[in-house]
């Protein structure tokens, strides 16, 4: 599960629709991969942002950020073993650049306490490489690029930025970004030198806008109507990876609904 911009201490956030895509994932014994902007956290004393109507009850306290840090642990608690990285997103940097802790990593360290797990902790951007094998000897690696993302626009939907990043990570399999609260699925096709068989191939690149819980729109009103003026895709994206009796790896990826 391919997943990011879930928001999910902001009372727009889509609940139920998020734990549905998460008990598929857990229900399947899939990964799940959050791409930073997990927690919105804007509510604090210091965040011109502020809002009273914008704060759920049960973190409507003193301690606003452990309130935030200590309800979202719990509700993860089911699915830790499933969680395989929570990278970090604007929204955590900032609050975190104001209050001098690491809040994602105060969050991923109650998680695995509490459950036992072994969540890592990504930073923005970066590469994480998943290994498949029917034995041994036989051994595929996927390389991931994550960066939550830089680029968008309400016309384009963050499209260009497709090649920018493949720019930035010519060596990812597949990069995954958010930030834009768009959905997406690209193929960008590269001409490479594969060092292994020494032959100039095509090799397809693929770029996953992974979409936000937040919803925004439906109320008519707000920030979001204003700015930006057009609905955002609520999901993610399943990737499936199947290791073929050729010995190679095949993928293909499923915007949730």
């Amino acid at each position: 599960m391919l997943t990011s911009d879930w928001h999910f201490d902001n009372p727009k956030t889509n609940r139920p629709l998020l734990f549905k895509h998460l008990d598929y994932c857990k229900e399947k014994g899939g990964l799940i991969i959050i791409n930073g902007d997990m927690l919105c956290l804007m509510q604090g004393k210091y965040d011109p942002r502020k809002n009273k109507s914008a704060i759920l009850p049960e973190h409507n306290g003193d301690s606003y950020i452990d309130l935030v840090i200590n309800d979202t642990a719990q509700k993860m608690l089911p699915y830790a073993h499933n969680i395989l990285q929570i990278n970090k997103g604007n929204h955590e940097t900032g609050v975190s650049s104001r209050i001098e802790t690491d809040i994602l990593q105060r969050l991923v360290e109650r998680i695995n306490t509490l459950a036992g797990s072994r969540i890592q902790l990504g930073e923005y951007m970066g590469y994480l490489t998943l290994s498949f094998s029917r034995n041994s000897a036989h051994a595929k690696s996927l390389n991931i690029a994550y960066d939550h993302g830089h680029w968008g626009g309400v016309i384009t939907k963050g499209a260009l930025s497709v090649v920018r990043h493949s720019s930035i990570y010519p060596d990812a399999d597949v990069v995954i970004s958010g930030h834009t609260h768009d959905g997406f699925i690209m193929n960008h096709p590269q001409l490479r030198m594969n060092e292994y068989k020494r032959k100039v191939e095509v090799r397809n690149q693929w770029h996953i806008k992974t979409g936000t819980y937040k919803e925004e729109f439906e109320t008519g009103k707000g920030w979001a109507v204003e700015k930006i003026g057009m609905p955002k895709y609520l999901g993610s994206c399943f990737m499936t990876v199947y290791y073929n009796d050729k010995q190679n790896l095949e993928y293909t990826f499923t915007l949730t609904h």
